[in-house]
Order: C-alpha cells, then structure tokens, then sequence
C-alpha cells in the first residue's frame, strides 16, 4: 500500500476513505449563477482494493489532526489535490486548528466531545460536497459554560448564549442572546431564529425572520435562507431542477449545479429565469473559469475546453483557482507555484493575492511594495492579529513607555486559560 496510509496510521484503526472514479461528465454547462458547488464522488483505496471502514477512533486530544486528514482525503477524492501532496495539506490544515483550546476545553469540563458525532463528520468527509464541512461535524463539541462563565472559544457556551471573542478579556465572556424586541447590533446578537433589523425605522431590535414570499426592506429579515430583493424575501440557493435567477440573479444554484438560462429578450435586458443543472465532471466540456465542478478546472479560459483535475506544483495555469491546494497561478510563469516564504513577493500582481506559506504573513510597505514576513510571537511588535503566531495583536502601552500593538499570547495558551 502506498505512503499515504502509512501517514493516516498515527489517528485511525483502518485505512481512511480517499477516492473513486470522476462524477459523470455527460452534462455540458453554460454560464454559472451558483457560488457553491459539490462533487459526489463516494469512497475507494488507491490501491484499487475494495472500500475501508472509515475512520473508527478518534480523541479529543487528535481532533484537529485528524479532522485535516479527513478534510485533505477529500480534496484528494475531489481531484483538488494530488496524493504527494496530502501530507503537505494535513500540516497546514492542522496547523490552522486550535488544538489546545479542544483538549483543556473538555478537560476542564467547559466543552464535551461526541466520539460517535466526531466518527460520524471524519467518514462523513468521503461522501458528497466538496467545499462544505459535513452537517454532522457542527455537533462533536457540545458547549456547557453558562452565561457569564469565562469561555475560550466559540463553541463552548451553553444553549442560549454565544462566545463574545471581541471582550477584551481572557477568557472572553459568554452573553446571552438577545430576546424578542430587545435592541441589537454586531455585538448585542440575535439568536438564529430572530433577526436584528428594524421594524419601524427606529432601533435595530430582534424580530422573527421573515418567509419567502413576504415584504421585507433588509436582507436579515430573511434569514440565512433568503435574501430581500426588490422588497420581497426569496431564497438564496435553488437545488437540482428548481428556478433559479428569477429576482437579480436569486435563488443561486447550489452544491453541484449551475443555471442554465435562456439569452436575453433584450440588449438591456436580463435573462430569463431558468433550472439548476449540474456541472460537467472530468473530461466534461467547459467553457472557462467556474463550469466545471468546483473541485475541478477548465483547460481553457474563453473557448470551449475540457475538465481537468487540479494542477500540480510546475505545471500550466490560466486563472487562481487552476492549482491544487497550497499552490498559486503566477501571472509571472502561468505556472502552479507555492506561497512565498520569508522574503517573497506576495504583491497581487503577482497572483498569490496577498497570500504566504505557513508562519508568514504578507507585509506592507511605505512603497507599497508587498513582502512576506515571519509571524511574530508574542511579546513582537505589531500592527494587526495576522502578524502573530497567536492571531492576537493587542493595543496599549508597551515596555518601552510606548503605545502601540504587542502580540499576546493567545487566550487558550494562557495558564488554564485564565479561569
């Protein structure tokens, strides 16, 4: 069996799902109104033996490891990602996630951790969308510090209550939502059944959301389901064979499709409504950036061209989303290249779009003139959180009698995270 399970060893008791072969390629897409898309590609080995269990053990204290390897074998199902590259993918992802704050979170008893919910979100990885984390991944962690408790994260208050990570304190401070009627903005939050707007051109207040089909003046009267367009409340995403782009544009076309519309009555004129397609698979035809499924990329950026998995370090691009995951498309070589390092151009005319490799962060100039630069730790001067190694940049005065930004240490990695 190939590298790649040996890898997977350390947090599972058998070899993890990867790939089958491509979705169908039968359907040829025209212009894309969807912003999400999936593939639904099921599970295989490499090794073209028959599928594996899934993942079957996982811990509070591997959580973040092993959930980048269920993320990263899906790119490599998706065609995002090439199997060389996947131990690359499992560090980055994991190095994003905060570890510490799961572990001390559950030991203390501020968070509880679902073994079954957690097995359920790894294997849940090998089957459907591409870009969306598994329904089933939002329960692994069940939140239990009550309303003005100290809470390290976002997920460890109770029912009733959110993490306001904004406090300036450590640890933040659980707030409950806000009630029916009671003034609300960005910081005084609604919980997800209300909407913070106004009801008669006063105060932002919570209200109940407003269904499809109703009058409505802003966009959070709908909810996360719709949108108000024109004064009226419509959905946001369209699934396979409904209407789409009936009112500017809305419903999109979610996961795997794309809607396919009529030409315009008119010059000055928008098109029709039309129906939710789904997208060409590999080797489906595609006509540029955004027909094929999201996982996948156009051979060609304005003709007709063909769908192709992801490309790899050194190999052709056209457009930043041609490259497999953890590369960029030079506007310089038209070629797959990693994120600079330390030192390196991250100007966006370079097409890594202010972006750096791992422990890096793009800096700006009085010449407006990008580099990449080592993450500070803390106690280093800053100016905003990508700075630091913490993500915390905090302002006041400094040892030097001074007064501007220092990074901290995050919250979590403080002494029982001050509680």
């Amino acid at each position: 069996m190939r590298r790649l399970f040996a890898f997977s060893a350390v947090v599972l008791a058998a070899c993890p799902p990867a790939m089958m072969p491509a979705p169908d390629a039968s359907v040829t897409p025209m212009d894309d109104a969807g912003v999400e898309e999936t593939v639904d590609a099921g599970r295989a080995r490499f090794d073209g033996g028959t599928v594996d269990a899934g993942f079957t053990m996982v811990s509070a204290t591997s959580w973040c490891r092993t959930r980048a390897l269920a993320g990263c074998l899906r790119q490599v199902r998706c065609l995002s990602l090439s199997e060389p590259a996947l131990d690359a993918c499992v560090a980055r992802a994991a190095d994003a996630c905060n570890q510490v704050a799961f572990t001390t979170g559950v030991d203390a008893g501020r968070l509880s951790f679902d073994t079954a919910q957690a097995l359920a979100c790894l294997n849940d990885f090998a089957q459907g969308s591409c870009t969306q984390e598994p329904r089933s991944c939002a329960s692994v962690f069940t939140g239990h510090v009550p309303v003005d408790g100290g809470c390290v994260t976002a997920n460890e208050c109770a029912a009733g209550s959110f993490c306001d990570v904004y406090a300036a304190t450590c640890p933040y401070p659980c707030t409950a939502y806000r009630s029916p009627g009671e003034p609300c903005d960005f910081f005084r939050r609604c919980p997800p059944t209300l909407g913070c707007y106004r009801t008669d051109g006063g105060q932002e207040t919570c209200n109940p959301l407003k269904p499809v089909g109703a009058p409505c003046v802003d966009f959070d009267e709908c909810g996360a389901e719709g949108a108000c367009i024109n004064q009226q409340c419509v959905k946001r995403r369209a699934d396979a064979g409904e209407p789409c782009g009936v009112r500017s544009g809305y419903p999109f076309c979610a996961d795997e499709f794309f809607c396919r519309q009529g030409p315009p009555p008119s010059e000055n004129e928008p098109p029709p409504p039309g129906t939710c397609q789904r997208r060409a698979g590999v080797n489906g035809t595609c006509a540029g950036n955004g027909t094929c499924l999201p996982s996948l990329r156009c051979s060609a950026v304005i003709t007709t061209g063909t769908c192709l998995p992801r490309a790899r370090r050194g190999e052709t691009c056209s457009v930043y989303n041609d490259c497999e995951d953890g590369l960029f498309c030079s506007n310089l070589t038209q070629r797959c290249e990693p994120f600079p390092g330390d030192g390196g151009d991250c100007n966006y005319t370079v097409g890594s779009s202010g972006q750096c490799a791992t422990g890096y962060f793009c800096q700006f100039s009085a010449t407006d003139d990008r580099r990449c630069a080592r993450r500070r730790a803390p106690g280093e001067d800053c100016d905003y959180d990508q700075m630091c190694l913490s993500n915390e940049c905090e302002f006041g005065a400094r040892p030097d009698g001074g007064f501007g930004g220092t990074c901290a240490v995050a919250c979590s990695l403080k002494a029982d995270a001050g509680l």
